[in-house]
């Protein structure tokens, strides 16, 4: 491993990126022990480079060296102001799952004029070390312990008393972890699923919806401090606190809001909420039991996709990405295509060859695949019904759109399109 100066380390970045110009993939990883790993990928070849930053004191924190690297580099690849900016978040997030953060940029165009695609992967181990600055040192799982680890003998706050009872809080519990459940058995089958997995671990809690007050919720969290305040106390103050800003950002924290009644929703969905135990706006993904429940896979997949697109919204009312969307559906094609092999990318390719033969989209996307694929497909869930056998065909058939077009912007804005 190179040891270098902060100012040799970006200066040679910079250099080697510039050189390599036939880069379509720029990778820089924190290693475990503060190190950092640079891969600069060509069709057909791989440039690895191992680093080891030193101030004059010391060692840098590897954290503000990778950020600053990233700044350094945007102008090179290029990479627009709001991917630069968003870079940071997406390395400080997968931070605080406890994992090693990854930025990762991919080339979309040969044309030097379009800005290259920005993502942060995430890989096992320790990203902490002595050298880390303190604001870096602070970033971590938001709980030691299992933010779903909630004693369900313990006595309740009193304004969840107000708000249910203590059998409802256990049956919500018990729906929040046999959902989790589900995408840690997909994390275990996809290294696409490992961040994401490791963001659910570290930062879901048990929501509680109030009833006959849309849009709240109480955060059962197992370090809240105690606080035996009326729920309309915690209500009232909440309002005051939050009135009159016009930029609020969400908690770090996200909260699981299973619904204990049976209905029509099957599948997962994300919304923004306040709670009332914090008094701060809070992410949360809402959780159906659903009349004909999905397959323990599906609900993962669906699961991690949904907590994937969380991850991603930090402030109330922010706009739409939709090269956001498209990097989400790639997120879920890549879990699908390790989860299914041939049968997921069997069926990706029969409906790219009905594409290209239609020259367009499909009027009949449903009718493509044969009795023989549609078995295939619907094995790799295990036992399940037609509607979610063609929830799995629409992905496949998404997934051959995107690979039609090309390119991510390019089904950036076919889903674009397809929502106007």
């Amino acid at each position: 491993m190179e040891q270098i100066s902060r100012r040799r380390f970006l200066d040679e970045m910079v250099a080697v990126t510039r050189e390599r110009d036939a880069t379509t993939h720029l990778y820089v990883m924190l290693r475990e022990g503060g190190g950092i790993g640079v891969q600069w990928e060509q069709p057909g070849v791989d440039h690895l480079r191992e680093f080891r930053v030193l101030d004059p004191d010391g060692p840098a924190c590897p954290h503000c060296v990778i950020i600053e690297a990233v700044v350094e580099l945007a102008p090179v690849l290029p990479l627009d102001m709001l991917r630069t900016a968003r870079s940071r978040v997406q390395y400080e997030t997968v931070l605080h799952t406890g994992m090693l953060p990854a930025p990762a940029f991919a080339r979309q165009s040969v044309s030097r004029e379009v800005t290259w695609l920005g993502d942060c992967h995430g890989a096992p181990g320790n990203p902490h070390t002595d050298a880390d600055c303190a604001e870096h040192a602070a970033i971590g799982p938001s709980l030691v312990t299992d933010p779903l680890d909630v004693d369900p003998g313990a006595p309740l706050p009193l304004a969840l008393r107000e708000m249910t009872g203590a059998t409802d809080v256990r049956e919500r519990l018990r729906l929040a972890c046999d959902w989790r459940d589900t995408a840690a058995e997909v994390a275990r089958r996809s290294r696409y699923a490992e961040t994401t997995w490791g963001f659910l671990r570290s930062s879901a809690v048990l929501g509680v919806p109030a009833a006959g007050v849309p849009g709240v919720v109480y955060a059962l969290a197992p370090d809240a401090p105690a606080d035996d305040r009326p729920f309309a106390d915690r209500y009232a103050a909440t309002v005051r606190a939050l009135s009159g800003q016009t930029s609020l950002t969400y908690a770090d924290r996200v909260c699981l809001v299973p619904d204990p009644v049976p209905g029509g929703e099957r599948m997962p969905s994300f919304a923004g909420a306040v709670d009332v135990a914090t008094g701060q706006p809070v992410r949360t993904l809402r959780l159906p039991s659903g009349g004909r429940p999905l397959s323990r896979l599906g609900r993962g997949v669906l699961l991690l996709f949904e907590a994937r697109h969380t991850m991603l919204i930090r402030q109330v009312g922010q706009p739409r990405d939709w090269e956001s969307e498209a990097a989400l559906h790639l997120f879920e094609f890549g879990m699908l295509e390790e989860l299914g092999g041939p049968a997921y990318t069997t069926a990706v390719a029969t409906y790219l060859d009905a594409l290209r033969r239609e020259g367009d989209l499909l009027a009949r996307p449903q009718k493509v695949l044969d009795r023989r694929q549609r078995k295939a497909l619907a094995q790799i869930f295990g036992d399940i019904d037609d509607q979610e056998l063609h929830l799995w065909g629409s992905v496949a058939y998404r997934n051959a759109i995107m690979l039609m077009l090309g390119s991510q912007a390019a089904f950036a804005e076919h889903l674009r399109r397809q929502a106007a």
